[in-house]
């Protein structure tokens, strides 16, 4: 298998989008259970008569149901309230520290924000050092100097157990469901991941490197089933021409027209790949020499028949292709180089023709 080839600047944007977007569906995917807990609590003490206590959860529930909306919008892009969304979590804590004292256990939210703050791509490094920091402090505070200060509001012993157990149980529930998250998202990221890396940025048709492995198998599946194999090697004829007289964007749409083309014209089961430049690879299983060149006439005449205009101005487009039937006993790319000798026969022979190899 040749090497992979090097990521370009596209490719790494389409990377870094795909980065993003996995990092927004975690957030969607926390944020409900983050308004669950707070309209709980809000109920809490607001049974318990404990008014700012239950006045900052139900804040935080409505903060929450407009960060969850600003995030499912299209075009989305994150802002500082929804980076420092953890300073939110950490004024409750704060008050509920303070009003109730650290026995019952609303600081251990703090340590869950951790994960999300830390796997940001938006964050910088020294905000999640600060806000490690912060967290550090203020648990080295509720073990000094608050554990023995007198809370503002005095709760039982039993109570103020009750709450530190839920809290401890709480805690654990939202963190598993953050791991859950994170790798329901790592393995979405994955796949999209593995599509970019298998699919052309301009024609969404698989790229070079993924051709190369499908047709791998699909000739141990050949030498296996008996079954024929063949492939078509097709060219734009005049490309550069088309480049020179229309523009590199036209000649980008006359790319992505052709590919739609193929990719409409072959059979169900076959495979379209760019081969590079203007070249396309065609790999065809279960199709004899015959077959597989009156698949080649079909798409040659398919092309030829298209009207392709960009910018009002219609440029005409044909095709030469080089047809091949894998040996059971060659390699992959001594099919390819037979497929591409019948190409350029083609090419000199006049273009917009289809030509067979030996």
């Amino acid at each position: 298998m040749p090497a992979s080839p090097p990521v370009s600047d596209l490719d790494e944007d389409r990377l870094l989008q795909t980065l993003h977007e996995e990092q927004r569906r975690i957030g969607l995917r926390l944020r409900p259970v983050s308004v669950v807990f707070n309209v709980g609590f809000a109920l809490l003490f607001a049974i318990l008569q404990i008014w700012p206590l239950a006045a900052s959860y139900l804040a935080g529930s409505l903060y929450y149901l407009w960060v969850f909306r600003a995030t499912n919008a299209p075009g989305y892009r994150p802002n500082r309230l929804v980076l420092w969304i953890w300073l939110v979590i950490f004024a409750q804590a704060l008050l509920a520290v303070l009003l109730l004292g650290p026995g019952a256990g609303f600081q251990l939210y703090l340590v869950g924000t951790l994960l999300p703050s830390f796997s940001s791509l938006s964050r910088p490094l020294s905000h999640k050092l600060f806000q490690g920091a912060v967290i550090v402090a203020f648990f080295l505070l509720c073990d000094t100097w608050l554990a023995s200060e007198t809370p503002l509001y005095a709760l039982t012993p039993r109570l103020t157990a009750i709450l530190r157990h839920f809290n401890i149980l709480g805690f654990c529930a939202i963190l598993a469901w953050i791991a859950h998250a994170h790798a329901l998202s790592a393995h979405e990221a994955e796949q999209v991941l593995q599509r970019i890396a298998s699919s052309d940025p301009l024609t969404g048709l698989f790229n070079r490197r993924a051709i190369t492995e499908l047709a791998e198998r699909e000739i141990a599946r050949s030498q296996r089933t008996h079954q024929p194999l063949s492939l078509i090697l097709c060219d734009i004829d005049h490309f550069k021409r088309i480049n020179d007289s229309h523009g590199h964007a036209a000649g980008d749409h006359v790319l992505q027209t052709v590919a739609n083309l193929l990719q409409a014209t072959v059979r169900e089961y076959d495979c379209v790949a760019r081969w590079g430049g203007e070249e396309f690879l065609i790999l065809l299983p279960d199709a004899t020499a015959a077959g597989a060149t009156a698949i080649a006439e079909r798409l040659r005449a398919a092309v030829e028949a298209c009207v392709i205009s960009f910018e009002d101005q219609a440029i005409p487009v044909t095709l030469t292709l080089g047809v091949s039937l894998l040996d059971p006993q060659e390699n992959w790319h001594a099919a390819v180089n037979r497929a591409d000798e019948a190409l350029y026969r083609g090419k000199t022979g006049g273009r917009n023709r289809v030509e067979t190899g030996v």
